[in-house]
């Protein structure tokens, strides 16, 4: 594996650099920005650059734990979900749905050392994945079905969730079928390596909306 690891290798400090970068921005934008929904993404950032600097810092002690992985699936859940729920969608069914969700991934964090990680399977991660889609859509259809004129900015960011996470989906899946399997070194290195660079695209999408918008006012419709 080592005449192709680097190249993962690579991708993923590349991801762990831009996302301090976004990090230390998003900070700033919390502070200084007065728009609930972009300080919603803003802590969103500095959430996925806190996890990702914590695994990068302990990797050893992490490679043998599911902890950050779930814990932040977990986190994702409730900032996205709360997003497009508190200031979109307005369910009561939908934040009946993040709570059981959320108690699903609870439970997964508290057993799953019980079945070990070579038997870990994603379940409830990959619930809570198509619970964000289903949000994201129906969001999505309501704005087509709605007479009132939706912000440019929320529909990017609409669109970029439901890319993301549909694209993720199928990861999550994957990896699934694929626990206890072994891999040869480029196969390894395809499959991970583009899930770094679909990470890389993500965050920096969120990052580049954070950016043309600071200095606007984005109304909550």
């Amino acid at each position: 594996m080592v005449d192709y690891y680097f190249i993962f290798k690579s991708l993923a400090y590349l991801n762990s650099f831009l996302l301090t970068i976004y990090g230390i921005f998003s900070l700033i934008f919390i502070y200084t920005c007065k728009n609930k929904i972009l300080k919603l993404i803003a802590l969103y950032l500095l959430c996925s650059s806190f996890f990702d600097l914590t695994v990068l810092f302990f990797k050893d002690f992490f490679l043998k734990s599911l902890l950050p992985l779930i814990a932040y699936r977990t986190s994702e859940l409730l900032i996205i979900g709360y997003l497009i729920n508190r200031y979109w969608l307005k369910s009561k069914i939908a934040w009946i749905l993040i709570s059981s969700s959320f108690c699903y991934l609870m439970y997964d964090l508290l057993t799953y050392q019980s079945k070990g990680m070579l038997n870990y399977e994603a379940h409830a991660q990959t619930v809570a994945i198509v619970l964000l889609i289903g949000l994201i859509i129906t969001n999505l259809l309501k704005q087509l079905n709605s007479s009132n004129e939706y912000n440019f900015t929320h529909q990017m960011l609409n669109m970029v969730f439901l890319a993301y996470f549909s694209i993720n989906l199928i990861y999550t899946v994957i990896q699934n079928f694929i626990i206890n399997q072994s891999f040869t070194n480029k196969s390894f290195v395809i499959f991970y390596s583009s899930y770094a660079l679909l990470h890389i695209t993500y965050y920096f999408a969120l990052a580049f909306i954070l950016f043309k918008n600071k200095n606007k006012v984005v109304s909550y419709n």
